[in-house]
């Protein structure tokens, strides 16, 4: 069974944080990376995102940890080309995987992405994370580690599963602009206070962490310390069965309304 330390925990809870709040696009995948590095050791990394194109997909805004330039172009050219896990893409489940789960070593080793990509940067091991919202795949991440090191473990898949709908929800934001309406079922906040019978106090402290908001902007709002903030929210997790926000999160039901760019 995945398990965190209580530091990893903080550690996850921050960068999930940091998904939705560092503005620019391009800071969020750059800083995201490393400091998913402090939680998932990697020799290379890729953060790219997928856009649909007349029932095709393209990778879009990629960038590169612990890559050459030109690997990162051979990277963009061959994914969803030779890379024998591309299915998943086109399959539009969001899940975190292990390469060697899914494809044999023999075959791996004919196509041209291994070719071109793994050998060059003496990488083996390889996991990743399918992005996806409402069944449309929205964004890829792979983790890569040289032949030497061990494979990637459950642990850092369950690392992984549990940033899957924050980079979802951001990069559909992106996608739509900030129309929010697309992310949470409709009457999410009077259906989660209603099942947990929270209070209206703590239905405001929830409304406002769902929107991302600090601690330190939450007791400003609401005219209270941060003491009273972070007690509020133990009571919050008591109450849901959850122990952060990147759990709490998950609680959060979507909505089943398939994205329509068409309607912006």
């Amino acid at each position: 069974m995945a398990y965190l330390e209580e530091n990893e925990w903080m550690l996850l809870n921050e960068v999930a944080y940091n998904i939705s709040y560092i503005y620019s696009l391009d800071e969020m995948q750059e800083k995201i990376l490393s400091w998913m590095k402090f939680l998932i050791e990697y020799d290379g990394a890729v953060f790219s995102l997928i856009e649909s194109n007349k029932g095709t997909y393209q990778l879009q805004n990629t960038f590169g940890n612990g890559l050459e330039a030109k690997y990162l172009k051979i990277w963009k050219e061959e994914t969803l080309e030779s890379d024998l896990t591309r299915w998943i893409v086109y399959s539009g489940k969001n899940t975190a995987f292990r390469e060697s789960d899914l494809i044999s070593e023999e075959k791996r080793q004919e196509t041209r992405v291994y070719k071109n990509f793994y050998i060059p940067n003496n990488f083996y091991h390889a996991a990743g994370l399918c992005i996806v919202f409402k069944e449309d795949p929205v964004g890829i991440i792979k983790l890569y580690r040289k032949r030497e090191k061990a494979d990637f473990s459950e642990r850092d898949l369950f690392v992984l599963d549990q940033l899957q709908k924050h980079f979802a929800y951001r990069l559909s934001y992106e996608a739509k602009k900030g129309d929010t309406r697309y992310f949470y079922a409709k009457g999410y906040h009077e259906k989660i206070c209603k099942k947990y019978q929270l209070t209206e106090r703590e239905g405001e402290i929830f409304r406002y962490a769902v929107e991302g908001y600090t601690n330190v902007e939450i007791g400003e709002k609401m005219n209270v310390s941060i003491h009273t903030v972070k007690k509020h929210f133990q009571s919050i997790y008591g109450k849901m069965n959850v122990s952060n926000r990147v759990q709490l999160l998950q609680c959060l039901p979507l909505s089943t309304s398939k994205l329509d760019l068409d309607e912006l």
